[in-house]
């Protein structure tokens, strides 16, 4: 209480707007103590959405990283093998789960709780119009390579095979033909990548108005396409994904 009153009694000198800030800045320091746990899978674009906001923002976390082909760990935490999972004092957790699924409800609870300020996705149509352009052309890339990264996602045999299992399901030859085809892959993803350079109207961000929803959407599909080798960045789309990765102490990983 001595610390709230002090806040805002230091606000008021400086008018509404800082006793907005204040109010921001109390429900800050009176969370921050909280031991949050985030559940995930390294590789996993959901799960980095989430990581880009709680390191971007300094919200502190306990990291706990699954191996792909674990079906009990995810499970017990929701009944489902869903990650990420948010788990924590104050976290909202649905009747029979342990913790909060779901990026986007994650990323929404974290932004009310901590009194955030995040530009929402604006649902600019070029972006939408390249994304999904792209997604047809990292997905045969990534996914390959993805499973030789050293990360715990796929320390052991029953990852790689369950997730070799799950690609395959609808085209048994995926990643023959994805090998095969990879030179042509990475000149289209080169192409497209030099397209998205032109969709970036901010410093380091897709909007004029700075770093937002739609930027912690798109991230982790570029940072994942890091583990591929011969992809030709341009200079100022790779910085946007090095510069925002940084910031949400999000790692690159080494193309192969």
């Amino acid at each position: 209480a001595m610390r709230r009153n002090a806040l805002m009694g230091m606000a008021a000198l400086g008018g509404a707007g800082s006793v907005i800030a204040a109010r921001h800045l109390y429900r800050w320091y009176s969370r921050a103590g909280r031991k949050l746990t985030l559940h995930l899978y390294d590789h996993c674009p959901f799960c980095v959405r989430v990581e880009l906001v709680l390191g971007r923002f300094g919200i502190p976390f306990e990291r706990v990283v699954y191996g792909y082909g674990d079906m009990k760990g995810p499970v017990v935490l929701t009944g489902k093998k869903v990650l990420p999972v948010l788990e924590g004092p104050g976290v909202p957790a649905p009747d029979g789960m342990k913790g909060l699924p779901e990026s986007l409800d994650i990323i929404a609870w974290v932004t009310s709780a901590y009194g955030l300020t995040l530009p929402c996705d604006n649902g600019r149509a070029d972006v939408l119009a390249w994304k999904k352009k792209y997604d047809e052309v990292r997905r045969p890339l990534q996914r390959p390579r993805l499973i030789q990264m050293p990360v715990k996602d796929w320390a052991s045999e029953e990852d790689i095979k369950y997730v070799k299992a799950k690609h395959t399901k609808n085209n048994p030859n995926f990643y023959e033909e994805a090998e095969k085809n990879t030179d042509e892959l990475v000149e289209k993803a080169n192409a497209l990548l030099v397209e998205f350079e032109t969709l970036l109207e901010g410093d380091d961000a897709l909007c004029s108005w700075g770093f937002g929803m739609l930027d912690v959407k798109i991230l982790p599909d570029l940072r994942n396409m890091t583990c591929v080798k011969g992809i030709k960045w341009p200079p100022k789309v790779l910085d946007y994904v090095k510069n925002n990765c940084e910031k949400g102490k999000v790692s690159l990983y080494e193309g192969i």
